[in-house]
């Protein structure tokens, strides 16, 4: 990945590939506007930067027109990858597309290796790692709270954020260090409690970061809800009223659903993979057991359980069986609610206290109705976001990488107190804080491989 050399013109298709009325080619590079002259025209000069162009591509050899097109060049460094760069928007025509990339090939252009140009970016400073990292994690997003984090990364808060942490941390390295040059001469220039104090505030600060992850990463990832419940209790009849379609086969024969069905949606802001299992039940149907056993495996990968009865009716044995499995397998793993379905046909109120045993929000529901579906919706982001204050956060960390640099910053930090607490040596001191620096400088690219660099931009689309 990445072995060739960075001063390499680069070409690829930036939008996606399939039907539609204009693609966009780009290339980036020092002799993108070289490489455009012999195949357009009219060819473009250095005063067309910013300017839309209008013009054929053509083969270079035979000058036979392969499309007309609009032409943007955009003039080093005020291009995205800070190097010239040419835009192409042609006829969205797979057989146009390749021609138009064969020809920039040949004069000297090689295709791109995915997120190639975003690396380019980064290398030339025209946005930080952790601001490239959001151009993905923009493209990515699922719902509209999971765009609106990833464009404040894109925008810079988080990186600003890290910057004023390390700035800080910065002070109380200077004041370590400074000492250490009046250690001769009996001098101290800082008092040990204000130093804890201080350090102590960097600490919190990123306690504050780390607290919004579990957030952050369900906004990213996603959340796995998973459907468990006895055979006809309605689960599949409420995995279609939360999808918004009809995906699921409900039947009134028990077992209908043999396997687990997957589906998509988001709720309340959350993207949301459904799981619906097969019924929870012995049984003496091989096909069916197969199905409970794949159920069950599913239950410790689920971020929520919603664990589905009968209000209308008294639990049986086939109820029971389901709370043994949550009793046993999902208490203290895997958060869970209890959902009483069916109640457009009545209430069994022993039904109810029984299950209040298990100690867990009790929704009462209808998925043939709706009724109080839209409250079943608000109990599980309630389930979920766990600190409500979390959505107001302006900035909220959504990348694994991120959360491990922030947690060896703050051991370093923590480190740093507790050897000042004890009289460690000032030059153990300084060398912690440096370590915490370093932590962050990873986040923003300060500090990174090339391995690093490697794998992250290698996640990329490969016009992007």
């Amino acid at each position: 990945m990445f072995s060739y050399s960075n001063d390499d013109t680069i070409v690829a298709l930036s939008t996606p590939p399939g039907k539609g009325a204009i693609a966009i080619v780009r290339m980036s590079g020092s002799r993108a506007l070289a490489i455009l002259n012999e195949i357009f025209s009219p060819p473009l000069a250095e005063d067309h930067n910013r300017k839309a162009v209008t013009g054929s591509v053509h083969h270079r050899d035979s000058q036979k027109v392969i499309d007309e097109c609009v032409v943007i060049y955009y003039q080093s460094p005020r291009s995205y990858t800070g190097e010239d760069v040419i835009e192409i928007s042609c006829h969205c025509n797979p057989i146009i597309i390749d021609q138009i990339i064969q020809q920039t090939v040949s004069g000297g252009a090689r295709v791109a290796q995915p997120g190639e140009f975003t690396k380019r970016a980064f290398l030339n400073h025209k946005m930080d790692l952790s601001q490239a990292e959001a151009v993905a994690a923009v493209i990515a997003a699922k719902t509209r709270a999971g765009l609106a984090c990833s464009l404040r990364q894109l925008d810079g808060s988080f990186s600003q954020l890290i910057t004023e942490i390390q700035q800080e941390i910065l002070n109380l390295a200077s004041l370590i260090e400074a000492n250490l040059d009046f250690n001769e001469e009996d001098l101290q220039v800082y008092e040990k409690p204000e130093i804890l104090s201080r350090a102590q505030e960097v600490v919190n600060k990123i306690d504050k970061l780390l607290h919004t992850y579990d957030y952050g990463r369900l906004l990213k990832e996603g959340v796995k809800l998973l459907l468990l419940g006895k055979p006809n209790v309605g689960k599949s009849s409420l995995l279609n009223v939360l999808v918004e379609k009809e995906r699921a086969i409900v039947s009134e024969l028990p077992g209908t659903t043999r396997d687990y069905i997957e589906e998509f949606t988001q709720i309340e802001g959350f993207p949301i993979q459904i799981v619906d299992t097969a019924g929870i039940r012995e049984t003496l149907d091989m096909i069916e057991e197969m199905g409970v056993k794949r159920a069950l495996k599913h239950i410790e990968s689920s971020d929520l359980i919603l664990a589905i009865f009968e209000i209308h009716r008294p639990l049986d044995a086939d109820d029971l069986h389901l709370i043994h499995y949550l009793n046993r397998y999902v208490q203290k793993k895997v958060p869970f609610l209890v959902i009483l379905n069916k109640s457009d046909l009545g209430t069994d109120h022993h039904t109810i206290e029984s299950l209040k045993e298990l100690r867990s929000p009790i929704v009462e529901v209808s998925a043939r109705t709706g009724r109080n579906i839209e409250l079943l919706k608000q109990q599980i982001k309630n389930s979920l976001l766990i600190d409500s204050g979390l959505e107001e956060e302006s900035v909220v960390v959504t990348n694994a990488r991120h959360k491990q640099a922030l947690d060896k910053a703050r051991h370093a930090l923590k480190n740093f107190r507790r050897g000042m607490q004890s009289g460690m040596d000032e030059v153990v001191l300084a060398s912690e804080l440096r370590s915490a620096l370093d932590y962050l400088g990873e986040i923003i690219g300060e500090v990174s491989s090339e391995d690093l660099l490697n794998y992250i931009f290698s996640q990329f689309c490969v016009g992007k």
